[in-house]
């Protein structure tokens, strides 16, 4: 009886500790780890090695552990409500969203003048922008690879790969 309760109370404290971990270095770090990543991903040759940068960043945010209440916080987001999730709300008026809306690709001129002109600074905006949310007192971790899973299009206006074409 004793040891079930201290492996209730161990399990607990730990998750609250993994809790007191992204509520301080877990929110800061990753923002060096996400920009260390961006500069490898403006490469574009990078691309594949700044995404997994970018996971390991948002792992390391909460260094793997679930975050305490998220059952409680998925029965919410699956309600019948009707609100939408924070970046399904924010995509119509991004770059990828925007592209899909036109329904074609841009030209590759286009694309190249996009990435000179305004794609790389853009994308790096972008990337502050996606860490931002870990300033939320709740880690939304699904939100943050989102956001970082559409740099490539708001970079270089390339196809949105989450859309069908």
């Amino acid at each position: 009886m004793a040891q079930s309760r201290v492996r209730g109370a161990v399990s607990s404290g730990g998750r609250w500790a993994g809790y007191g971990w992204f509520m301080t270095f877990g929110t800061l770090l990753p923002l060096v780890i996400f920009l260390g990543g961006y500069c490898i991903h403006v490469t574009l040759i990078g691309a594949p090695i700044a995404r997994g940068i970018y996971q390991a960043g948002i792992w390391i945010s909460t260094m793997g552990q679930e975050p305490p209440g998220k059952e409680k916080f998925e029965a919410r987001k699956q309600s019948p409500d009707g609100k939408k999730p924070f970046f399904e709300r924010i995509r119509p008026y991004s770059p990828p969203g925007i592209l899909e809306r036109r329904g074609r690709p841009v030209s590759m001129t286009v694309r190249v003048i996009w990435f000179v002109l305004v794609g790389w600074w853009l994308g790096a905006v972008w990337v502050v922008i996606s860490w931002s949310v870990f300033l939320l007192p709740y880690p939304l971790l699904d939100t943050v690879a989102s956001l970082l899973g559409e740099l490539p299009s708001v970079m270089t206006l390339a196809w949105p790969e989450s859309s069908a074409r």
